[in-house]
């Protein structure tokens, strides 16, 4: 990402509501994935500066949403990249406005990582004892079978044989993924 010096000196060149229109526009990009239109601020900018200042305004926007920050918090973390409280104020009257929606973006972008709804497991501990290459191994390796429906309701079996370290990052992706799931549902 770039220095702030330089996005503190990008978003001077417009004024404070022609950030929010441009933030307006963000929004809406991002929550129906309308372009943006460059045309309206090349003579401001040029593409490189513009996709600075937008993927700027994008991420904070996305971490105030995600984070769920109070009005106060969204311009203390506005303010912190020393941007003018003016401008600070512009991005925090957008975030706050199109919360719902954004949130609902931010909801809809997650549930399509997966369209499989998984709907049962099955599980066996193996003991490899050798292999063609080593006379001696003892390694404990677990076969997970995953019964998953797609959305064509189609059924679906995925194996996995799994050693040690690849169930513990196995279990750490899943802990994850359901504490996530638990942010968005709260």
């Amino acid at each position: 990402m770039s220095d702030m010096q330089e996005i503190k000196d990008l978003l001077k060149k417009i004024n404070a509501n022609d950030l929010s229109k441009l933030t307006h526009q963000i929004v809406s990009r991002l929550c129906t994935k309308k372009s943006l239109n460059f045309q309206s601020y090349c003579q401001i900018w040029s593409l490189e500066e513009w996709w600075i200042v937008t993927n700027f305004i994008e991420e904070h926007v996305i971490k105030a949403v995600k984070n769920k920050l109070t009005k106060d918090e969204v311009l203390k973390l506005f303010e912190t990249t020393g941007i003018s409280d003016e401008y600070s104020q512009c991005l925090v009257e957008v975030v706050t406005a199109r919360n719902q929606e954004t949130q609902q973006y931010l909801k809809l972008k997650t549930s399509q990582i997966s369209h499989n709804v998984l709907t049962d497991f099955d599980w066996q501990m193996k003991l490899v004892m050798s292999s063609d290459k080593y006379s001696s191994i003892h390694q404990p390796l677990l076969n997970l079978d995953l019964q998953t429906v797609t959305s064509n309701n189609d059924n679906q079996t995925v194996s996995l044989e799994l050693n040690k370290e690849d169930l513990k990052k196995l279990i750490s992706s899943l802990d994850g993924a359901s504490k996530a799931v638990q942010q968005l549902t709260t």
